[in-house]
């Protein structure tokens, strides 16, 4: 199905779907720990909380100064990316993302982000996208990260370079469609 049918055919649908979530977000799991794969079985923990300070302040940790060194990312790069903030019309953002364009694009995504068993990660993470939207029409990496409805995040932090390529191109074709 073609972008224009399915946003001209299911506006209802889609609004029904935005209402659902934010009536069940009141109980949701929201995502305290982001766990990255520094390499193969080598892992760790960063809390969101820690994200959140290290994007709006520069202050690292141990472990995110390691992601970022292993991962050969600028920090004022992952910094500026976390959060730097679209508009987003909520209703809009959902037609997208339930379009082919915005599934293909949430599953190339989670290559890198997912699920504790990468189990329907692209449904988590166009809920988290929707979430982070519904309050105010706008959003962030940071809320994304924050409204992710699992108890953890896994990152592959080898691929963080792929992932902030993704994202920045995504901001830049999307930009039009969301408002």
């Amino acid at each position: 199905m073609q972008l224009s049918n399915l946003l001209s055919r299911s506006p209802l649908i889609i609004l029904g779907a935005i209402a659902g979530v934010m009536v069940s977000h009141q109980n949701a799991i929201a995502t305290n720990k982001i766990v990255i794969d520094i390499a193969g079985p080598i892992k760790a923990s960063i809390k969101v909380k820690d994200l959140r300070q290290f994007a709006e302040t520069g202050k690292t940790t141990k472990t995110i100064s390691q992601a970022l060194g292993i991962s050969k990312v600028n920090p004022n790069t992952v910094r500026g990316l976390m959060t730097l903030e679209v508009g987003a019309n909520v209703a809009n953002l959902a037609k997208v993302l339930y379009s082919n364009i915005g599934q293909n694009l949430t599953k190339g995504v989670t290559e890198v982000v997912q699920t504790r068993h990468n189990y329907e990660s692209d449904k988590a993470l166009r809920s988290a996208i929707i979430l982070a939207a519904a309050d105010d029409n706008r959003i962030s990496v940071l809320e994304v990260l924050e409204k992710y409805p699992t108890a953890e995040m896994h990152i592959d932090v080898g691929k963080i370079n792929e992932i902030v390529g993704k994202v920045k191109e995504t901001i830049g074709n999307l930009g039009e469609l969301l408002n």
